[in-house]
């Protein structure tokens, strides 16, 4: 029993023992270690700064900075709403110097004077083309022969013209009748006369010479024979 008591002496000893050992040890043991370091980085700025441009900008727009070509607008002539009136049609001869002896091409220039576009109805009670010398003399017209006008309906319009090409045979009517193997006309200047039935007349003098000649680019006080 003595020997059980001793045992027990020297254990509670030993508790007490370590128990009061310094504690600024262990603490130090603990501040030894190393402490975890942690960094902040700062948070750029959502908004990029305005003071040198814009983010991304090397100071050349490129194709960004240039504007879309705008498409050009539409230069489709204006389709016709009705029937012209007789009354709206403008007619002007546009012959040329030409020769004596041989079919003359007499083009004339339609257009509206307020319809933007209109259908008309072409024939020669609609058109009327007079030809005559300077001296007032009847050479050849439409009344007389109404067969050099066609009929049909063509566009007319007010800021685009319709040229229609009459065919005039260089002959003279006879007696009133167009019978198509009447004299030539000799070497003269001529006057034209056109309009639409209603319409204002236009005029227009041009020069027949004779075959092989030279066209003069001015008119003179009269053709070479």
């Amino acid at each position: 029993m003595l020997g059980i008591a001793l045992l027990l002496i020297v254990g509670i000893a030993r508790f007490f023992s370590n128990a009061s050992d310094d504690p600024d040890e262990s603490a130090a043991t603990v501040a030894d270690q190393p402490t975890a370091t942690v960094t902040v980085t700062p948070t750029p700025d959502a908004k990029p700064s305005t003071k040198d441009g814009k983010a991304g900008d090397s100071g050349d727009k490129g194709d960004a900075g240039e504007k879309k070509p705008t498409k050009p607008k539409s230069s489709k002539p204006p389709e016709p709403t009705g029937e012209c009136s007789p009354s709206d049609i403008v007619v002007e001869p546009a012959v040329a110097n030409g020769y004596a002896e041989d079919n003359v091409t007499i083009p004339l220039k339609l257009r509206t004077v307020k319809a933007s576009a209109c259908m008309w109805k072409l024939s020669s009670d609609a058109l009327q083309v007079r030809i005559s010398q300077k001296s007032g003399d009847l050479v050849w017209s439409t009344v007389v022969c109404p067969k050099a006008v066609p009929r049909k309906e063509i566009v007319v319009r007010r800021d685009t013209p319709t040229t229609l090409p009459l065919t005039w045979s260089g002959r003279r009517v006879v007696a009133g009748e167009c019978t198509g193997h009447g004299p030539w006309v000799k070497p003269n200047f001529f006057v034209i006369v056109a309009s639409a039935l209603g319409g204002e007349p236009s005029t227009a003098t041009f020069g027949l010479y004779k075959p092989g000649t030279a066209l003069p680019r001015t008119e003179p006080d009269s053709p070479k024979n």
